[in-house]
């Protein structure tokens, strides 16, 4: 099975090591043996923090576009609503199954649910909002902590500042030439990875240390400064 799915994810941090903003958003191919991305669709938009859930939209707008470029079977929606389909899920449904959902999220998720229809309509394939028992959207998670390390380097580089990012849940980064690399640290999850290419040698202009985040437990980050 071919699975398209999509997250947002990594995050510029205060000096509380609470989040600011959201980096970006990926959206995934992922085929079997399902340990890694066979194609890449990435954004950065350093989303404020206190308009995440505008988010929801792009997540959606991203895996269609590779949708239409490459096509599945399916594509997995990062919303844990009891894995309906999200594109024939009305308003009030997607209320009734996100009971305690703040009401702008509500609104966003109803605007996915309208994209995802229209999606769903042209190319016949359906959006499931299965949340975080997908594994393509961890796999979507680990690459916005790839590509988020490739946009905060290089803010750190432009602005000519230190950055401090904040990592996707159970991740950990590491780089292999020119590959930014973001590997699962989560318990039967060792050979799932997210890879961002690094295409302008941002990596190289930066010094960094991975760090544990003391206010959060389970997340880690890193401390980004330009190399000279």
């Amino acid at each position: 099975m071919r699975i398209i799915a999509a997250d947002s994810g990594s995050s510029i941090l205060g000096p509380d090591f609470g989040p600011t903003c959201i980096i970006c958003t990926v959206a995934v191919l992922v085929e079997e043996p399902y340990r890694a991305p066979s194609e890449v669709l990435a954004e950065a938009h350093f989303c404020p923090i206190e308009r995440s859930y505008d988010v929801l939209v792009r997540e959606i707008e991203l895996a269609g576009k590779l949708l239409e470029a490459h096509g599945a079977d399916v594509v997995h929606f990062d919303a844990s609503l009891r894995r309906a389909r999200l594109d024939q899920l009305a308003p009030d449904e997607i209320a009734r199954l996100w009971p305690r959902a703040p009401e702008e999220a509500i609104r966003a998720l109803s605007e996915v649910a309208s994209r995802a229809s229209r999606l769903a309509s042209r190319t016949g394939v359906p959006v499931v909002a299965i949340g975080k028992d997908s594994v393509p959207v961890r796999i979507a998670e680990l690459c916005c902590g790839a590509y988020g390390f490739l946009s905060a380097a290089g803010r750190a580089v432009e602005e000519g500042r230190e950055v401090l990012l904040g990592l996707p849940a159970r991740c950990s980064i590491s780089i292999s030439g020119r590959t930014v690399v973001a590997r699962s640290l989560a318990p039967a999850e060792h050979d799932l990875m997210g890879p961002a290419e690094d295409e302008r040698d941002i990596a190289g202009k930066v010094v960094f240390r991975e760090m544990p985040n003391p206010t959060l437990r389970g997340f880690r980050m890193v401390r980004i400064r330009p190399s000279s």
